[in-house]
């Protein structure tokens, strides 16, 4: 017994304290992964039965084993939603003043309406949100964080999050109904979301709903915060009453809550939900217009991010690439979701039990690309790429950097470029071009002594000085080549073998040129994680009558970086964990 019980000491955390914060579009599928991972028991879990004998594949196999480990160990998870927490940041204030600060947001006329439809309707509603004010006013300090040394105030915010939900979704029914004209974006939005993507801004700019506040740059992680202190009231709930804590947070929409939980908790898994964006706007389709999921997408997706808000708004494509697991939900023709559930289970099994299965071949040829890119020394994104044989044997790794022999922006400091112009680290365009060198003094001059900079390189990008100064913008003018374009020339650099028929993986989606060499070349299947965002998959990649000559885009699911390294690695040898459990 000693040894079995060494044993389960080694998983005893992972058995105990799971956290898994989901992320992804509107319409992927967070929501639809959040009420799976509530599933109370596993009889009924969308999953079907495994092959016992006769395996097909390896993965078939892997199955068998995930099944009968998760059957004995599943366990359903508490949900904690975010946009809970800005609604409890909403619940600091009595009714009337909520509505007060409503009018802010949004038309008067439209909050009236609201209220109208509130007291007529749900009367209960203003009992319930004066009852969360009273007990979230006393439970928060007025830091807005909560007593976690207070057994009453944990006990309490336990109760709240649980009477959280049903008050949201009263306001979401009412407020859902009635449509409000954004000006900035020329069409009809859902005045519930609106609000509250105004709301959340707020919060992580000032700390408050109020409309008037100065941005400190502190309360970014408001939100986050207010959600971790309900993780500390489930987790202090469940000790008391000997139950283990797996908890969802649904969903997480700026990069720096994510990273937030990542640095704090070493059993935090941000799972990014995909589906392919036709089957996503489908779904979406039933209840918005084009123009309404185009304005969604811009809301959530944007191109580029500037000064405050980078800190305060919705960013998911920034989550996206810090994703430590990606599920893929496509479309389901009846109502269980077999697909996703079954991958559901095997990255849950894995994070109790690590090591108990090997990754895939897609799995380990992504994970290279994504070790790849940070070789890259570009300013703006590490992009990495694979390429493999049919049989995905890898045959070049690349990741967008500058050519052989010349200096990776990262590497280039705009200080040294005024006062030494040296040959080793400047292009003679740039060390010579009267024009650019007046730019660079001007703009630079007084930025590479500014002591924020706290001893950074104070680097630059030549492409946007460039554009400044020719006022023409072209992605020709970068100085990088992008990583599947350098994984294309290491082949014809050192003699390798054709790759007609082969895989390209890479961790963003190839933009067009790209996509135009991965045609050329008989690429047949390409892997890939992050859309980018243009025509490259409708225009170069399914071109022409017989699309069995276009290359099949995929898009990535699977384990990467961290969790690729923490989900695979065997705590114990496999021989020896048994040898331990015979023993007894």
């Amino acid at each position: 017994m000693k040894t079995e019980k060494a044993i389960d000491t080694i998983y005893a955390e992972r058995e105990k304290f799971i956290i898994i914060g989901l992320t992804g579009r509107t319409g992927s599928g967070c929501t639809t992964v959040s009420e799976i991972l509530k599933t109370d028991k596993f009889e009924d879990l969308w999953l079907r039965d495994p092959q016992t004998t006769n395996f097909d594949s390896a993965e078939e196999r892997k199955y068998h084993i995930i099944y009968s480990y998760a059957q004995k160990h599943w366990a359903p998870f508490v949900r904690i939603s975010m946009t809970d927490m800005i609604f409890s940041f909403i619940c600091q204030y009595t009714f009337s003043e909520f509505f007060e600060i409503l009018s802010t947001v949004i038309d008067e006329t439209l909050v009236e309406r609201i209220w109208q439809q509130i007291t007529e309707k749900f009367n209960v509603i203003e009992a319930e949100f004066e009852y969360l004010n009273q007990e979230i006013s006393t439970i928060f300090k007025s830091d807005n964080t909560l007593d976690r040394d207070n057994k009453d105030s944990l006990s309490r915010a336990y109760t709240v999050l649980f009477r959280l939900p049903s008050l949201q979704t009263k306001f979401r029914e009412i407020m859902g109904k009635i449509s409000y004209y954004d000006e900035k974006i020329k069409s009809s939005v859902s005045t519930f979301t609106y609000c509250l993507q105004e709301l959340g801004n707020r919060i992580r700019h000032h700390g408050s709903i109020d409309k008037d506040g100065v941005f400190s740059g502190s309360h970014m992680f408001a939100i986050a915060r207010r959600a971790n202190d309900f993780i500390k009231a489930i987790q202090f709930m469940n000790k008391e009453n000997n139950r283990s804590s797996f908890i969802c947070l649904d969903a997480i929409r700026s990069p720096y809550e994510a990273t937030y939980f990542q640095d704090r908790y070493s059993s935090f898994y941000l799972v990014a939900v995909s589906t392919d964006d036709d089957e996503r706007k489908r779904r979406l389709g039933d209840k918005l217009s084009y123009e309404q999921i185009k304005a969604l997408d811009d809301k959530e997706y944007p191109r580029k991010l500037k000064d405050e808000n980078k800190f305060t708004n919705q960013d998911i494509g920034a989550c996206m690439q810090l994703a430590d697991i990606y599920l893929y939900n496509p479309h389901e023709v009846t109502e269980e979701k077999y697909f996703i559930t079954k991958s559901i289970i095997k990255y849950i099994t894995l994070m109790k039990h690590p090591g108990l299965i090997t990754p895939t071949s897609v799995e380990r040829c992504m994970q290279i690309a994504y070790n790849a890119k940070l070789n890259s020394g570009c300013l703006s994104r590490q992009v990495g790429a694979v390429i493999t044989d049919s049989n995905y044997s890898i045959k070049a790794v690349g990741w967008n950097s500058v050519a052989e022999g010349q200096v990776p922006c990262n590497l280039r400091d705009a200080e040294n470029f005024l006062i030494n112009k040296d040959e080793n680290s400047f292009s003679t365009y740039e060390i010579e071009d009267r024009d650019f060198g007046n730019h660079m003094s001007k703009k630079y001059s007084s930025k590479i002594k500014c002591d924020a900079l706290a001893g950074r390189l104070c680097s630059y990008c030549f492409k946007d000085e460039y554009e400044e100064i020719t006022l023409q913008k072209n992605q020709v003018h970068t100085r990088s080549l992008h990583a599947e374009e350098n994984a294309f020339l290491q082949i014809v650099k050192y003699g390798g073998e054709g790759i007609k028929g082969g895989k390209l993986f890479t961790s963003a989606s190839s933009c067009v040129l790209c996509s135009k060499k991965a045609f050329q070349l008989g690429i047949k299947d390409i892997y890939y994680i992050d859309p980018y965002p243009d025509i490259a998959t409708t225009h170069i990649l399914s071109f022409g009558k017989d699309k069995t000559l276009c290359p099949k885009c995929h898009l990535f699911y699977g384990a990467i970086g961290r969790a690729y390294t923490c989900l695979y690695t065997q705590r114990i040898a496999i021989k020896d964990e048994l040898s331990c459990l015979y023993s007894n």
